[in-house]
């Protein structure tokens, strides 16, 4: 049998066709799939870090909530033998904590006297809550909750090791991980008479942290020395209490640097502990602890399967791979039919997915066809679509995530790290060009006060309303952040004298020393602003900070509501 020309060319064009869109589906297929893992690898290091955030969120709470015990009236006046009613007072204030925090074990009110007498006392025994009175009540003064809680100063609270709950009579904390969180009751004489203290839940907590987590996701959380606290085993948790090292260094290959303190975030392939068979993408971060009483870091970390990783890209290739399929079928049959007719929409359709698949534009597909090639176009444009918004998704996510770790919650303002960013860069830029910035220090006057009288919710109303005002009173090429929890530092480019940045501060007070209107409430208040200048003040953000810091409180000393210049004279 003789193959005419047409027959020929036929027989070419389906060949090329059938060639061109395999491969252009491979290397598209290759292209996602690289992209999806590494989008993913991403996303579990930010979820790490995200949740180690809250799990800060969470002790800062607990650490208001003992705070909210120790201070109220009804603590001080059981210590001081007050009688039954401020017991039945504070019983009341605890048992509400407890009923809204389904992750506290205990809350306890503990004497210094009559070695460390338990006076108030709400446990949690299953799904209830029980008061526990009279001669249930213990000596709790042998535990460093409470002997090292009795040595802090004001405004400190004792935040314990994460331990097995051993202590008798605990109800449903018996034999659990926990922390203590305590905090001293002080008398008006600045004397310690005994300590407020919540038990916390350390897997009950971490349940509803991890609640929005997805379901493949392995949490893992270690002491500074590597020991288990929390295991999706959990027989491989708290070994030490039972006399033996289930250390995350032994099962994690790489993470030792994290244990040595060399890195403070990690992102390793492993394998399943125990299972070489089950490879794993891992995150962990370190989170250093604020206070010396217990653990000095703690070590947070997700795991996720790499099966469950590329099961997205599986899933794109096999779609991809049907669309490759349909559309050698067309080009075989279309070529045969009319090889000269195929031609143009077939070279067009290869353009269209090579183009597609090396991530930039190219020919439109014949979307209005109604044979198989436009099926097919229409095919590999929704394709397309899908994976640019899902491409256009985790940038959108990464750009919020990204926001959220370089701007302060409350305010909107830069945050500390991002202040000290672009202060490094403005020093750079000064340096080069020989010019002159200022660094502005200031603090609220008074706000504790304020904050105390209306409480949080007005107070942190009332500072995003100052941070609205501080960024009309600078430029745009000058940056303003919040440092602390009234305090504020404002960073001002290209000073050309010291005027300059003395009416940049004055005109932050005056539109500062106008009342603000706070749901409902008129609020007026003043502010204390240091400033230092590069170079004479200082060559780098530590020098320049500490000094604006100084000028700051020469100006408390004097009363407030003022503005220096840092003076090293004086200073």
């Amino acid at each position: 049998m003789k193959f005419g020309i047409a027959s020929r060319l036929a027989l070419l064009l389906a060949l090329v066709g059938i060639l061109a869109a395999g491969f252009t589906g491979f290397y598209a297929y290759d292209a996602s799939r690289s992209l999806l893992i590494d989008s993913a690898k991403n996303e579990l290091l930010t979820s790490t870090q995200v949740l180690s955030r809250r799990i800060v969120l969470a002790r800062e709470q607990i650490s208001r909530d003992v705070r909210i015990l120790a201070e109220h009236p009804a603590a001080l006046a059981i210590l001081q033998g007050g009688g039954d009613e401020p017991v039945e007072t504070l019983a009341t204030v605890a048992r509400v904590l407890m009923s809204v925090n389904p992750g506290y074990f205990q809350i306890r009110l503990i004497s210094a006297s009559d070695n460390g007498k338990e006076r108030v006392r709400i446990d949690r025994d299953g799904a209830r809550l029980v008061r526990v009175r009279g001669e249930d009540l213990q000596e709790k003064g042998h535990y460093a909750y409470v002997f090292d809680t009795l040595a802090l100063p004001p405004g400190e609270t004792y935040v314990s090791r994460i331990v097995i709950n051993h202590e008798q009579g605990a109800h449903s904390a018996v034999g659990q991980p926990s922390l203590q969180l305590a905090r001293p009751v002080f008398d008006a004489q600045g004397h310690s008479l005994g300590v407020a203290v919540i038990d916390v839940d350390l897997n009950g907590m971490f349940a509803l942290l991890a609640a929005d987590l997805p379901q493949d996701y392995r949490l893992f959380l270690t002491n500074a020395r590597g020991d288990f606290l929390i295991h999706p085993d959990s027989t491989q948790t708290f070994g030490f209490d039972r006399g033996r090292r289930v250390r995350l260094q032994d099962s994690f290959a790489g993470t030792e640097a994290l244990i040595d303190g060399r890195v403070d975030q990690i992102l390793i392939e492993t394998h399943e502990p125990g299972d070489s068979q089950t490879p794993l993408v891992a995150a962990f971060v370190c989170k250093k602890a604020t206070n010396a009483s217990g653990d000095t870091s703690l070590i947070l970390g997700l795991a996720q399967p790499l099966e469950a990783i590329v099961a997205q890209a599986d899933r794109l290739g096999s779609a991809m791979l049907k669309i490759v399929l349909g559309l050698c079928l067309a080009c075989a049959v279309a070529a045969v039919m009319v090889a000269r007719a195929v031609t143009h929409p077939i070279n067009a359709m290869s353009a269209a997915v090579k183009g597609f698949s090396e991530q930039r534009g190219g020919p439109g597909l014949p979307l209005e066809r109604r044979d198989e090639i436009g099926a097919l176009a229409r095919s590999f444009n929704q394709l397309r679509e899908q994976i640019g918004q899902q491409l256009a998704e985790l940038q959108r996510s990464r750009s919020e995530l990204e926001h959220l770790s370089q701007h302060d919650t409350l305010t909107g303002l830069a945050n500390r790290a991002l202040f000290a960013d672009r202060v490094a860069q403005a020093l750079a830029a000064a340096r080069r060009d020989g010019t002159r910035l200022a660094l502005m220090f200031m603090d609220l006057d008074k706000f504790k006060p304020i904050n105390d009288r209306f409480g949080h919710a007005i107070g942190d109303a009332l500072l995003g309303a100052f941070a609205d005002r501080i960024r009309s009173g600078i430029r745009e090429s000058d940056t303003a952040a919040r440092v602390g929890g009234d305090e504020f530092m404002v960073l001002l480019r290209d000073i050309h004298d010291n005027e300059d940045a003395l009416v940049v501060a004055n005109k932050i007070r005056s539109l500062v020393n106008e009342p603000f209107l706070v749901d409902g409430h008129t609020i007026s208040f003043s502010i204390s602003i240091g400033i230092a200048f590069y170079p004479e003040d200082g060559a780098d953000i530590t020098e320049l900070s500490k000094h604006a810091d100084q000028a700051m409180y020469r100006i408390k000393g004097r009363g407030a509501d003022s503005v220096a210049f840092f003076d090293a004279t004086l200073d």
